[in-house]
């Protein structure tokens, strides 16, 4: 481990670790937040840990600061993207020990706001083993053709696939919550295999998704990532 990072003790206090880490992204000290992900990556704790035990409740906490003015926007999109950045760290580490499984996904943002979780759930299943892409946030995108533009993307990428295939909406934007689940239904007869859609939202609009006729809708990242272990352990079985 680095000897210039912030002291990591064993056994692994994880909630301690975050407050240190949130600590060096507010105080502008990328490097020293860089170390402390890097130093737990090499360590026994599980990757898929590091982003729901460290990465995302930073991301919650900044969200919350910036929503009772304890941080300016930029400074939230600025921390925010450090933070992003250690996501992505962690799916180039894993690159040669990521088991493959019989499973692909595309992960899509209807909303700013949803858009960590997206991209934090992308880099979980990929380190689940998955087949995972992430098309990013087109919530400024849509217009009277971008259904067919979508509709072409996901059918190209999960028609040839076999196993299980599910297409990820996260947004907290109930007019893209409605445009991305009506798209993607569409495609339930056209992809060959047993092509799967949730929803990630929030409480406010969880009760309105649950009735998008999709397979599965929460509020709750690690309940999503635990759903998906589930479907594929059922069709594997």
């Amino acid at each position: 481990m680095d000897k210039d990072a912030p002291q990591i003790e064993f056994p692994l206090n994880i909630h301690n670790l975050q407050q240190k880490f949130l600590e060096c992204l507010i105080q502008g000290n990328e490097s020293q937040a860089i170390i402390i992900i890097s130093n737990l990556l090499f360590s026994t704790i599980s990757k898929e840990r590091i982003l729901f035990d460290i990465i995302l409740p930073t991301l919650n906490i900044l969200n919350d600061m910036y929503d009772r003015g304890k941080i300016s926007e930029s400074e939230k999109i600025l921390i925010s993207t450090a933070a992003i950045d250690l996501v992505l760290m962690t799916k180039f580490v894993s690159t040669f020990d990521t088991p493959k499984l019989n499973a692909s996904s595309i992960v899509v943002s209807g909303s700013e706001e949803a858009n960590y979780f997206a991209r934090i759930a992308s880099v979980i299943l990929y380190l689940m083993g998955w087949h995972s892409l992430y098309l990013g946030n087109i919530e400024n995108k849509i217009d009277p053709f971008f259904d067919i533009d979508i509709q072409r993307l996901v059918t190209k990428k999960l028609r040839s696939m076999n196993g299980m295939s599910v297409v990820m909406i996260f947004s907290f934007n109930t007019n893209t919550l409605k445009f991305l689940s009506n798209t993607i239904k569409v495609l339930r007869k056209k992809v060959e295999n047993d092509l799967k859609i949730t929803i990630f939202t929030n409480n406010d609009l969880l009760q309105e998704s649950q009735g998008m006729d999709v397979d599965y809708c929460t509020t709750d990242l690690k309940a999503l990532m635990d759903w998906a272990k589930q479907e594929y352990r059922n069709i594997s079985s």
